[in-house]
């Protein structure tokens, strides 16, 4: 099974990208091939809305969003990591949501599991949950769940909730030990989800 990472955080090295990989690790643990974008790193163009994906299902617009789409497709669990940024998630997870509009027609995304993550230094955290977790449901990708024990982070993440971290500074996350544990829960349950619904 593949496990793709998406961070979402302009900020190389930061909080996102530190708990995308430590719930890629987790799964890894379980079994699972894993591999992480930083979104930043790529050029993406916003959805130009000419809406000629609907006919041809695929995106005219060539750019670093092409090896993003593949790499979508060929991965059975997905975990999108953002900072919320003004009660939501940045611009570069929401310029690559909305490009894979040209997805949703032909319903690829569907059944892929999916898990969210989301760190913040005051307030928002539910609203870019709420973003992410509307995205799953509208792509009709399964939201990961926790099967077997249940530890709070566990629970968490069985309730849909994602994971939510408080850090500011860079690399501030890896003090938060219940932060760390939530990432870890997130790939074990992705991993179990897809064991449970694909395996």
């Amino acid at each position: 099974m593949r496990i793709l990472g998406i961070v979402g955080s302009p900020r190389k090295n930061g909080n996102t990208e530190i708990l995308v990989k430590e719930a890629l690790s987790s799964a890894h643990n379980y079994g699972a091939d894993t591999e992480v974008i930083n979104v930043s790193e790529r050029n993406i163009t916003s959805c130009d809305g000419c809406e000629s994906c609907n006919l041809t299902g695929k995106c005219h617009i060539d750019d670093g969003m092409q090896d993003i789409y593949r790499k979508l497709l060929q991965s059975d669990g997905i975990i999108f990591g953002s900072p919320v940024y003004y009660w939501s998630v940045t611009a570069q997870i929401k310029a690559l949501i909305d490009r894979t509009f040209a997805f949703k027609r032909k319903k690829q995304l569907r059944n892929k599991v999916a898990g969210a993550i989301v760190v913040l230094r005051g307030s928002g955290a539910s609203f870019a949950l709420s973003t992410l977790n509307n995205y799953f449901n509208l792509q009709g990708m399964i939201p990961a769940r926790s099967i077997g024990s249940r530890t709070e982070e566990e629970l968490a993440i069985e309730r849909g909730y994602g994971v939510i971290a408080f850090a500011d500074k860079r690399g501030e996350v890896k003090e938060n030990k219940e932060a760390i544990m939530a990432a870890q829960a997130l790939g074990k349950a992705i991993v179990e989800t897809l064991q449970t619904v694909k395996y």
